[in-house]
């Protein structure tokens, strides 16, 4: 067994993990940044909503994240359950569905559910890359 505790996971099984991974918060990030030039549009404030709305979303993301993240009780080993259950290839959210059919995602065989990176991780991970779109939004493009 390795020291992370899972015995035979070797850097190709990480490398797709982390693929996935990336490729759904790349996705969660598309789509938030969809939304948030609707929400723009419509309230008339233009591509500073648009961070205002990134970075608002950004962190309702990251606290739903860190709710399903938190344990269930203090006798909760997070070992035994780490942010719930994984989903299983015949047991997909839609958004997940379409984020494994995107590239380069598509082309690889992903490891097992089991070893995959659990919902709530994702959808922290997805907080950050939301976030730092809205920092990059404010700095990098002088919004």
């Amino acid at each position: 067994m390795s020291a992370s505790g899972r015995s035979g996971a070797g850097p190709r099984i990480y490398a797709l993990v982390v693929l996935d991974a990336v490729t759904f918060s790349l996705g969660v990030t598309g789509g938030t940044l969809a939304v948030a030039g609707l929400l723009s549009l419509g309230s008339g404030s233009g591509a500073a909503g648009v961070k205002g709305f990134m970075f608002a979303i950004g962190w309702l993301l990251m606290a739903y994240a860190v709710v399903r993240l938190w344990p269930s009780g203090p006798n909760t080993d997070p070992e035994s359950d780490p942010g719930g259950a994984a989903i299983s290839e015949t047991h997909q959210i839609r958004f997940q569905r379409v984020t494994r059919a995107l590239p380069p995602v598509r082309w690889v065989t992903l490891p097992p559910p089991e070893r995959r990176v659990r919902i709530p991780v994702q959808l922290f991970l997805s907080s950050v890359f939301v976030l730092g779109t809205s920092f990059l939004l404010e700095v990098g493009l002088g919004v």
